[in-house]
């Protein structure tokens, strides 16, 4: 016998998707509800970490520092 999620009855979205949105950095975890595990997983948010660097990271920082033009190279923003 196959045991019954009663919550596939109520929600039949394929991923449920949890934010923390913290005082320094927020995070996303999210469930594939079709896999039978149920392995909670975090979602890796790609950002810019350095002029012309991306790096996908489990926290995103709350807060943005906007360097000012004297601070950086003009293309300095340019992404890969």
């Amino acid at each position: 016998m196959q045991d019954h999620d009663p919550l596939m009855d109520v929600v039949p979205s394929r991923y449920v998707v949890g934010i923390d949105l913290g005082t320094t950095n927020s995070a996303v975890c999210y469930i594939d509800t079709d896999n039978p595990e149920r392995t909670i997983r975090t979602l890796k948010i790609p950002q810019l970490v350095a002029a012309g660097q991306v790096e996908a990271l489990e926290t995103l920082p709350r807060s943005n520092y906007q360097p000012t033009e004297a601070e950086m190279s003009s293309d300095s923003l340019n992404l890969p």
